[in-house]
């Protein structure tokens, strides 16, 4: 196949235009343009021609369709053995108005349409026979050969085709379809028993025969346990049975029997015995008792004995402490009337010196005001020029204000309606009414003779002695213009609000607010530094003095006069005076409350005395000594004697009782002891009764179900099942082994295979790096590794340069294959050596004129000088308007 021409209209950057690209020769054809002048735009529609159905919706058409909308129409004339084409879609991305057609340029006979037009691209055209367009362009940004991962595959099958092919001589095991097949078959087979880790896969029959295997062991250890606990029951029943034998013998329980009856006999005796001795205890405790009451009566009696003779030395000791305090609170009492008296001295002169100097001060106050009014009518004279300078300021601003926003909104507006005028005048028609005598109109207002007319909507002009016309503007002119008249009425409301008459005069109003406003601030700031608090407080003060000195309140400067009498002290002086007489009261003051703790002191040290006093006296009262104190103390004292000697003798009976009392602990232990095994003998013989019953039913029921025969019967089944399992396990390993060894025979006869690629890219690689060698990547047959100078780098990780080349030298050695085989193939380069240097692009510019003379080669590229020197015919870009301009023009 041979591309001649390409013709596209409404498409992208042609928006209601159509564009021609070509003609395209047989050889090299070279396109150069700047950026942004349509090449690739039509490298894509080329691919939307071939590769998506008219109909289609998808994200890439919508791309290229223009902003104003349309359908598409993308055409292409192509060359097949010898007869030529006209390949045609309409793109509308809807389903209606969207077409396909194949028609015989020859004849001018339509050939297919719709769908049988798309069937006969994919079997003419895009089918390997007659080689796999996608896989020999190379399209803006991209140099990969297998830039599209979804058509990846299809290109590994062209390229295992035109080599086989050409090859001409591939046996079935040297890395052709056939072992392909042969390999993907082992591998298929190997996947659906096995994984990669040679274990068996979930589902397989390999897993199956796996799981049986594991059932069957799970079912012969559960029979296996099943036997063994028969074995065990019937151990159990023959050890149960004896043991029922033993507890059941009659001399055995005759002899139990009478162990109890003598375990309770002792029993009784011993508590007995422990009765006797807790009686005579209880006896002894209430002795003791009694003891005790007798030793607390004696010590009462004793004590008040004691605290009598001690309560009348200690009255006698507070006597002299009360006679000792009064004598010191007397002392305490003279200094602190003393030091009171000089203080009420001190005081009274204090208050003289501060009536002699509240006189002081008022004649200084009084000489201090006249010294502030002058100061005052100075200051009045100050202020008088910037408080006239605020006033006029006032007055100016009090007026519209004009802000710097609203005179800027208002020369936007000015400005907008100028542009708005000068735009519709550029995207509106007008028209020009020349009359000798009667005048044209619209709607009865006269339109001025030779002036200009814009179309801006839609207008019905009578024309007097012939009649009317009817203009209105194209369709879509001035959509998005703004409305001139909306803009002049907006500027002329906002004019009259501030009373003005255009923007010049808002600005010289604004000018002269700006000046007043600077102006109130600069006499402010005087008035302020005059007269911090305010001018009326400056003027009340005034008026308050001239009241208060009797001043008239006129602007006439006033007089100071000295009205302190020489020879008076000054208020300073008494000030000092008062102040040294306050340092001596202070003085005195500070030495009271010292005086009045010593006082208080000595004072309540008395009272604490006295109080003592009086509560040793009231002790004394209380502890009168009775009549019969001593016959009391000596009846007690002989009770105590006589309770001792009965508590003695309580004392060594209970003694001898408890040395002659059994063990009562050991005779209970003994009597719970065999009451406990006699009630064991009975449980256990109902257990084992329980246990007996129970063996004897599942005895029974195991040997009903004969488990030793199920048992022998899964062990044989368990055999059967491993045997298979082992099978499949042997047969996995087979297939793998069989892999690995085929995948080795492909190897070995890779060379053999890669020779048609190698024979036609080796040259050409050598032109650019001298003795280069490469390798091949076996599953993507494209080239993996390049040896330059014996260095060997992978071709993803090569320069931007290097790598366009290879992909370039690599469609090219494609291109001769098809070419052998009979399928020419063009090459379409998209500024695809964008990034090779000055020398080697000359060697790419000879290798592309080498391979063109035997292929059709077409290059578009933005670099026009130095694709000049590529040669080979030069095709163009030409551009025609779907549209023409309608014009009216009225005499």
């Amino acid at each position: 196949m041979k591309l001649r021409k390409l013709t596209l209209r409404n498409v992208r950057r042609f928006a209601g235009k159509t564009a021609i690209l070509g003609p395209f020769g047989d050889g090299l054809t070279t396109i150069t343009a700047e950026n942004e002048s349509g090449k690739s735009t039509f490298f894509d529609a080329l691919h939307a021609l071939f590769f998506h159905d008219y109909g289609s919706g998808k994200r890439e058409l919508k791309e290229m369709q223009p902003y104003s909308g349309g359908a598409m129409r993308i055409s292409a004339e192509v060359e097949i053995d010898g007869a030529e084409y006209l390949i045609e879609k309409v793109f509308n991305l809807k389903k209606a108005g969207s077409s396909a057609m194949i028609t015989a340029l020859a004849t001018g006979t339509v050939l297919k349409q719709a769908d049988d037009a798309e069937q006969w691209i994919q079997q003419n055209i895009l089918t390997t026979k007659k080689g796999p367009v996608g896989l020999l362009w190379v399209r803006q940004g991209t140099v990969g050969v297998d830039a599209d991962a979804k058509n990846a595959a299809e290109g590994i099958d062209a390229r295992r085709d035109v080599m086989s092919s050409v090859r001409g001589q591939i046996d079935a095991i040297t890395g052709g379809r056939q072992m392909d097949n042969i390999l993907q078959r082992c591998k298929q087979e190997f996947d659906a028993i096995s994984t990669k880790q040679d274990k068996p896969k979930a589902g397989s029959r390999w897993k199956e025969a796996e799981d049986r295997v594991e059932l069957l062991r799970e079912e012969r250890e559960k029979l296996a346990r099943s036997v063994d606990a028969l074995r065990h029951d019937l151990d159990m029943k023959k050890r149960v049975t004896a043991r029922l034998h033993e507890l059941h013998d009659p001399e055995l329980r005759q002899q139990r029997k009478g162990e109890i009856e003598d375990a309770a006999e002792a029993l009784d005796a011993a508590r007995e015995h422990d009765r006797e001795i807790q009686d005579i205890d209880k006896d002894l405790q209430l002795l003791l008792g009694e003891e005790r009451d007798l030793d607390r009566d004696i010590a009462i009696i004793t004590d008040v004995q004691k605290r009598r003779e001690s309560v009348a030395e200690a009255i006698e000791e507070k006597e002299h402490a009360v006679s000792a305090a009064t004598h010191l609170r007397s002392e305490a009492q003279d200094a602190l009337n003393k030091a009171q008296d000089v203080i009420s001295h001190k005081e009274g002169e204090r208050r003289t010196q501060i009536d002699s100097l509240a006189l002081a001060r008022q004649t200084e106050r009084k000489k201090a005001k006249r010294k502030r009014l002058s100061a005052l009518y100075d200051l009045r004279q100050q202020l008088q020029e910037p408080r006239k300078r605020l006033e006029e300021a006032e007055d100016i601003l009090q007026g519209v204000e004009v802000t710097k926003a609203v005179v800027d909104r208002l020369s936007d507006l000015e400005r907008r309606r100028d542009i708005a005028i000068e735009k519709r005048k550029i995207h509106f028609s007008s028209f020009v009414v020349k009359g000798d005598q009667s005048t044209a109109s619209i709607e009865g207002t006269e339109l001025p003779n030779g002036e200009p007319c814009l179309i801006d909507h839609p207008l019905d002009v009578s024309l007097p002695g012939f009649g009317s016309i009817f203009l209105r503007p194209a369709e879509g002119s001035g959509q998005g213009l703004e409305n001139p008249d909306a803009l002049q009425e907006e500027l002329e409301t906002g004019l009259s609000t501030l009373g003005l008459d255009d923007v010049k005069a808002a600005w010289k109003a604004h000018e002269a607010r700006q000046r007043a406003s600077q102006e109130k601030q600069t006499a402010q700031a005087q008035v302020r530094a005059m007269a911090p608090d305010g001018v009326e407080v400056l003027e009340m003060e005034w008026r308050k003095l001239c009241s208060e000195l009797g001043h008239p309140t006129e602007k006439t400067a006033p007089a100071v006069s000295d009205d302190l009498i020489d020879g008076e002290p000054t208020s300073e002086a008494i000030e000092k005076a008062i102040a040294d007489l306050e340092d001596e009261l202070d003085e005195l003051r500070n030495g009271l409350p010292a005086l009045q703790r010593y006082l208080t002191e000595v004072t309540g040290a008395l009272t604490e005395e006295a109080v003592l006093l009086k509560r040793l006296r009231t002790d004394k009262a209380e502890l009168v000594a009775p009549a019969d104190e001593e016959q009391q103390l000596q009846t007690l004292n002989k009770s105590k004697i006589d309770k001792a000697k009965k508590v003695a003798e309580v004392r060594e009976a209970l003694k001898v009782l408890r040395e002659s009392a059994p063990d009562l602990t050991a005779a209970k232990a003994a009597y719970e002891r065999v009451q406990k095994a006699d009630e064991q003998d009975a449980k256990e013989i109902n257990r084992h009764e329980k246990e007996l019953a129970r063996l004897n039913g599942a005895i029974q029921t195991q040997s009903e179900g004969a488990v030793e025969e199920q048992l022998a019967e899964v062990t044989g089944k368990l055999a059967r099942a491993e045997d298979r399992a082992t099978q499949f396990a042997s047969h996995a390993k087979a297939l793998k082994l069989l892999v690995n060894h085929l995948e080795a025979a492909r190897a070995d006869a890779q060379e053999t295979y890669f020779e048609p690629i190698r024979n036609e890219l080796l040259p050409l690689l050598r032109q650019l790096h001298a003795g280069a060698e490469f390798q091949i990547d076996a599953e993507r047959l494209l080239i993996e590794t390049i040896t330059r100078n014996g260095v060997t780098d992978r071709v993803d990780v090569l320069s931007g340069g290097a790598f366009e080349q290879i992909a370039v030298l690599t469609r090219l050695a494609f291109a001769k294959l098809f070419a052998k085989q009979g399928s020419h193939v063009p090459i379409i380069l998209d500024d695809a050596i964008v990034h090779t240097d000055d020398e080697r692009i000359s060697t790419m510019f000879n290798m592309l004129a080498q391979v063109a003379r035997d292929q059709q080669i077409i290059v578009l590229s933005c670099r026009t000088r130095a694709f000049s020197d590529l040669g080979g015919e030069r095709a163009f870009i030409t551009e025609a308007d779907e549209k023409a301009e309608d014009r009216c023009t009225v005499a």
